[in-house]
């Protein structure tokens, strides 16, 4: 199983703070399939990258 509490991800952009991921909090059972799902600018792919290190 792979359990991923409370991630946080911001980046800096100029003068402002953009925030990614806000308290994202999910768990994948062995052998389950699952897609991850939302608009453009969500975080989708920064989810995708935390996971895969």
């Amino acid at each position: 199983m792979l359990r991923l509490a409370n991630i946080v991800k911001d980046y800096i952009s100029g003068d402002s703070t953009v925030h990614a991921l806000k308290g994202v909090s999910i768990s994948f059972r062995k052998n389950e399939f699952v897609s991850i799902l939302g608009h453009s600018g969500c975080g989708k792919t920064t989810l995708l990258n935390i996971i895969g290190g």
